[in-house]
């Protein structure tokens, strides 16, 4: 019978407490190294594999779009057929409009339409919109599934950074080598010699816990994989996957277009377009304007925080609105931006009868005096009667005017004229005819049958059916 002598089971104890740390701390190492490379193959998969359907994977260089998109992420984008729509909020590559030689691309959000089939775009992380609208033409994909990291080493290797390209390399290859080749403590086989009958508990525990590796480096990829597939069916309101989170806001119209359509226009003219005659209803209504004399299209725009454009119409440029003629309007809201230095006066919006250069019948209008004055009421009429702003507005800055109107007395109109968000003058206006016509901005009659102009800008041009409350007429203002 062989006996064991006291000696060698001091050293066997000691040497198994030591093999035991090593043993875990194997363990430790088999875990990261297999569970990384879990991790991070199946991002590659994820990163590839859409490819063979025809989406095209793009990593993404800069850190516009953060949080939501990071440098180093793959955008997997489903590429856009001839009938799909430019969907506002979401998120689109698209070739730069501002580089004229169209090889830089972008991966930014669509946060509103302008006039003629273009789009304003901006990064998430931007403080400003991109400098120029994208046309449709330029929509290469829609971004569906972001891959988080996996586009570093495309970086990387774009920007000549060697180094971490090697580090990551040798770095992903010995975790690879690991992962691959090293074996938990206790599963090459088993030893000789006496043990006694605890520690062959303990042994017996450890090969169970070194087996479950390969599990806890599957159960990664499984946790991975679904949230991944789940990213790949479009981006909603929440849509998500390991590394981040791309999430659609409640992103429609620009905040002061979203106003102004929410108070149902009649009428909605953003004025942004390159070049006339035609103007776009952005009421949803139908009534396409018309342009004339227009002195300059494209110039700076009102509003500070909504992208666009304004027209010029000093000279005789006017707007005439589309569509049928309305009969007799006597409850209605003037909303538009205006900005002038002239002293010589002029009309800025009213009704007539005519679409022309001249009408027979014109009445309904705001004119801003030689004084720079704002008056609404001054046509020929009997009775006359005029409200006037107490301040003047000819200061070359942008004004936001809002001329509110309601039956009043024998065919006269009681008005309320805001500026700049605030109730400035109100009263009985002179008597109205009835007669059915056309809203015209800039060149038109005034009072003594003339003919004059507005000499200076005008933009976001609007009328309502409705006389606009003090309310609204601030949260339009606000929303500037």
């Amino acid at each position: 019978m062989a006996t064991a002598t006291p000696g060698p089971a001091v050293g066997t104890a000691g040497s198994g407490a030591r093999g035991a740390l090593l043993g875990w701390a194997t363990i430790v190492a088999l875990v990261i190294c297999r569970a990384g490379v879990a991790f991070f193959g199946t991002l590659v998969v994820a990163a590839l594999l859409p490819v063979a359907t025809s989406w095209q994977g793009y990593a993404v260089t800069s850190g516009s779009m953060e949080p939501h998109v990071s440098v180093g992420d793959v955008v997997l984008g489903r590429p856009m057929a001839p009938a799909d729509d430019v969907a506002l909020g979401r998120v689109f590559v698209f070739e730069d409009p501002a580089d004229p030689s169209a090889s830089r691309l972008l991966v930014h959000r669509v946060v509103d339409r302008h006039q003629g089939g273009r789009w304003v775009t901006a990064g998430d992380a931007n403080a400003d919109f991109d400098v120029e609208p994208a046309p449709r033409a330029a929509f290469l994909a829609r971004a569906v599934v972001l891959v988080p990291l996996v586009g570093h080493p495309v970086n990387w290797w774009r920007d000549g950074r060697l180094g971490p390209l090697v580090v990551g390399g040798v770095a992903g290859g010995v975790a690879l080598g690991i992962a691959l080749t090293v074996r938990p403590p206790g599963t090459g086989g088993g030893g000789g010699g006496s043990v006694r009958h605890g520690r062959r508990r303990r042994t017996t525990s450890l090969r169970r816990s070194a087996a479950a590796l390969p599990m806890v480096a599957l159960a990664v990829t499984l946790v991975t994989a679904p949230a991944l597939a789940t990213a790949s069916s479009a981006f909603t309101a929440n849509t998500r996957n390991p590394g981040n989170s791309w999430a659609v806001g409640d992103v429609g119209l620009q905040p002061y277009n979203s106003a102004v359509v929410a108070d149902t226009p009649y009428l909605y003219y953003y004025l942004d377009e390159a070049s006339g005659p035609a103007l776009a209803d952005s009421s949803g209504n139908g009534r396409h304007g018309t342009a004339a004399a227009v002195a300059g299209y494209r110039r700076a725009g009102a509003l500070p925080n909504n992208p666009g454009y304004s027209v010029d119409l000093a000279g005789g440029g006017r707007v005439v609105s589309g569509g049928t003629a309305w009969a007799n309007p006597t409850t209605f809201s003037l909303e538009l931006w205006f900005r002038t230095t002239s002293t010589a006066g002029g009309k800025l919006i009213g009704f007539e009868s005519g679409t022309g250069s001249s009408s027979v019948s014109y009445d309904r209008h705001v004119t801003i005096n030689t004084a720079g004055r704002l008056v609404f009421g001054d046509w020929t009429a009997s009775p006359y009667r005029t409200i006037t702003s107490p301040n003047r507005y000819n200061d070359g800055a942008w004004h936001h005017l809002v001329l509110a109107a309601v039956p009043q007395g024998s065919s006269q109109l009681g008005a309320s004229m805001y500026v700049d968000g605030q109730l400035v003058a109100s009263g009985v206006s002179s008597r109205v005819a009835s007669y059915s016509g056309w809203w015209r901005v800039g060149q038109g009659r005034t009072a003594s049958g003339l003919v004059t102009g507005f000499p200076g800008g005008v933009d976001q041009v609007a009328v309502y059916s409705s006389a606009l409350p003090a309310g609204r007429v601030q949260a339009h203002y606000a929303a500037r």
